[in-house]
């Protein structure tokens, strides 16, 4: 693995590291030389901090033990018993919801960080070039190669072996006939653009045959029509950059929101829909979104770290 160059401009984050080392000390295979690894972490004070948080969020998650009902009495809920379930449930659910595409992601084969672009060569010789907070599953052992893009977006280089590839995205199945592809998952739709050769997208009963110089998006319920693709601003998110032509201005917001961990919610949907071009730098996601706002006249506020609501 050889990380791209918008890793080296993130300052470690001891949220971050906390939340991985939290899920590195439960799994069964973590051993002495990592505990150590762990206590050397540590000794930062503000890494310390960071854990001691996550640890008594983490038993505050928890549900209290069970105690024995003593026999022969009569016990009665009560309603504030009731809204105090109400309330542990509701904040399990919502910490779940904003945790669980990093656990998701950390339970997978490959994954970036939030800000992080990686190359990785498999095996067989495929290139995969791996977006900010991306994820992937691979097995290349049987007769037909299989890839399963769990987050984010990859730019693949496909090496003919005379085996068979197939990209997995949600409950669609992508059949690789080519050898250079970009598959994304995005907040409502997902995306294939083929770059070089053919590719087709199976949903159901449904199927489209998309070639070179052709994207299509599809969804849970149906596969778009196929267009034609912009070749020249579909990767270059690879070399740091946002190039957009025409594109709904909601997609844009995600995309440079995404960079910085967060999830975009419009107060108003309608604006979502406005056609923006422009060209971004994704490695200052803020910035970008500050001049994006500004020339389309938003006012952005972020919330909890986690979300960026767009006025």
């Amino acid at each position: 693995m050889s990380p791209m160059p918008a890793k080296q401009l993130q300052q470690p984050d001891p949220q971050q590291e906390a939340l991985e080392w939290f899920s590195l000390l439960r799994q069964p295979g973590c051993d002495e030389t990592q505990r150590q690894a762990f206590a050397a972490w540590c000794q930062v004070p503000e890494n310390a901090h960071a854990y001691a948080e996550l640890e008594t969020f983490w038993q505050q998650l928890q549900p209290p033990p069970a105690r024995p009902r003593p026999r022969h009495v009569t016990v009665r809920r009560s309603h504030l018993g009731k809204w105090l379930a109400l309330v542990f449930l509701v904040g399990l659910g919502a910490a779940t919801y904003l945790y669980w595409p990093l656990l998701q992601r950390l339970a997978s084969e490959l994954h970036t960080d939030v800000g992080e672009r990686r190359s990785t060569r498999l095996a067989d010789g495929t290139t995969l070039n791996l977006d900010s907070a991306s994820a992937m599953n691979i097995d290349l052992r049987g007769r037909t190669r299989q890839l399963h893009l769990v987050q984010g977006q990859v730019y693949l280089e496909v090496v003919l072996d005379g085996r068979a590839m197939e990209v997995d995205v949600g409950n669609a199945r992508i059949q690789v006939f080519g050898t250079r592809l970009q598959v994304a998952r995005h907040a409502g739709h997902d995306e294939l653009v083929v770059l070089s050769g053919k590719a087709m997208v199976t949903q159901g009963g449904e199927q489209r045959m998309v070639s070179a110089g052709e994207r299509v998006t599809f969804n849970d319920a149906r596969i778009d029509p196929v267009q034609k693709a912009d070749l020249k601003t579909a990767d270059s998110w690879r070399n740091g950059r946002l190039k957009a032509t025409d594109m709904p201005l909601g997609q844009v917001l995600e995309r440079l929101a995404s960079y910085q961990g967060q999830r975009v919610w419009m107060a108003d949907e309608q604006v979502a829909h406005r056609r923006v071009s422009g060209d971004f730098n994704l490695d200052r996601p803020g910035e970008s979104l500050q001049s994006l706002a500004a020339a389309q006249h938003l006012q952005l506020q972020g919330v909890l770290g986690h979300w960026l609501v767009v006025h």
